[in-house]
């Protein structure tokens, strides 16, 4: 009896049938990607956003061995947050709950970290992702324009995804969007520029104040750093530090009018910050999460943002109350006193990665590394009084932080591979 060999999927010959069909296969294998990419800012979206991520995840798995990496960063910093989230399983008060957020916040921000990390091995990748992502916030932004001139209530979530989410969304591209208009020529760094202007005016529209925090935020650090790492001739310096006083004095002025539209408030820009600070609810919420920490303050709640939602809604009598609105207290009543350590070191390590771009030879590493940092900055200081750092806007910025690390590792691989061949 004649045995038929056992059949196997081999690279090469799958790779030599897409160029016999003329089809390039990293355009397939990034096709994927790119969709989830683009649909990731986008509320309702949630079965195509599945079905482009599970098929990411494919593609990796099927394109590992055969396409070369550098070493994955930030692996450090992973395994730390996922272990003590997985130990806290042991106590967590809704164990089920939180299986479903660690595989929700950490496993899938992980993939996408990956994904894209290994996804973008060249300037063409990169590119193709910021087109993504140009476009994506083009229809997002008028989805919420949209919203607004319905008169809608800010807080309900439109395809755009509402008052909170849509303010950390803006807040996690605009660094980029900055970023790719300083080292974009011609017409393309006028639409990114005439991009960031409309924006501007949905995030008036969206009536949150904290997305001007988070702007004056990442003002600070982008123009901080760029000042301090960039070298540009004189002209450009002074023109980027005019630019930089500028955007704080319309953000500062953005903030103070939907402010005072927002509550209703009369009087100067102190009596308006006075009184806003007065009418916030947070203050309170915060004092009372500090009080449930206290009842677990080694082994927390368990894994997940509103772990004890419940318990916060009765206490608060608000069923937006459903967690602490500050990303550190969150932590503490998730995990303990370990939880915000835990935070910080993967902060950490993802800003320590940007910062080794700062300081390389290349123009664009070093507007990638300060985007990067600017997007944490605006990102971390936002959470402090919303934590919109989770889910949808939590996976956007692992694939920021994963093309932009794939992109200059591979590209300081290229460099050290061109320098030898060179010797």
């Amino acid at each position: 009896m004649r045995i038929l060999p056992e059949a196997r999927l081999d690279v090469p010959s799958v790779r030599n049938a897409f160029h016999a069909l003329k089809i390039e296969p990293r355009s397939l294998f990034i096709l994927a990607p790119a969709i989830y990419l683009f649909v990731l800012p986008l509320a309702h979206t949630t079965g195509l956003r599945s079905v482009a991520f599970a098929v990411s995840v494919l593609l990796l798995v099927f394109t590992w061995r055969a396409t070369p990496a550098p070493s994955i960063p930030l692996k450090a910093a992973f395994v730390a947050w996922l272990t003590l989230a997985v130990v806290t399983l042991i106590w967590a008060v809704r164990p089920e709950y939180s299986i479903g957020e660690i595989r929700a916040e950490i496993l899938q921000s992980f993939l996408t970290f990956i994904i894209f990390f290994r996804a973008t091995q060249s300037k063409r990748e990169l590119t193709i992702w910021f087109v993504t992502i140009s476009a994506s916030a083009l229809l997002v932004g008028a989805f919420a324009l949209a919203h607004s001139l319905r008169g809608l209530n800010p807080y309900h979530v439109g395809l755009h995804g509402g008052t909170l989410y849509y303010a950390g969304y803006l807040n996690m591209i605009f660094p980029v969007l900055a970023a790719m208009a300083i080292v974009r020529p011609g017409w393309q760094r006028l639409f990114l520029i005439c991009l960031m202007v409309f924006l501007l005016q949905t995030a008036v529209g969206s009536t949150s104040r904290a997305v001007w925090v988070g702007f004056l935020i990442e003002l600070a650090i982008f123009g901080g750093l760029y000042l301090r790492y960039m070298d540009v001739r004189p002209v450009v310096r002074r023109l980027a530090l005019t630019a930089s006083i500028a955007g704080f004095v319309i953000f500062c002025g953005a903030f103070l009018y939907v402010a005072k539209q927002k509550l209703q408030l009369s009087g100067g820009p102190s009596e308006i910050i006075a009184q806003a600070a007065r009418a916030d609810r947070r203050p309170q919420l915060w004092v009372d999460s500090i009080t449930f920490i206290k009842e677990r303050p080694l082994t927390g709640a368990g894994f997940g943002r509103m772990v004890l939602g419940k318990e916060l809604v009765t206490q608060q009598n608000d069923p937006n109350h459903t967690h602490a609105h500050n990303i550190i207290l969150n932590y503490a009543l998730q995990l303990g006193l370990f939880g915000p350590i835990a935070l910080v070191f993967l902060f950490y390590s993802v800003v320590r990665e940007f910062w080794k771009l700062t300081k390389s030879s290349s123009y664009e590493l070093k507007i990638l590394g300060i985007a990067g940092i600017s997007v944490l900055g605006g990102i971390f200081g936002q959470s402090m009084v919303e934590d919109i750092f989770v889910r949808h806007l939590a996976w956007l910025f692992w694939a920021l932080a994963g093309m932009a690390l794939g992109y200059a590792m591979n590209n300081e691989k290229s460099v050290v591979h061109a320098n030898t061949v060179i010797e």
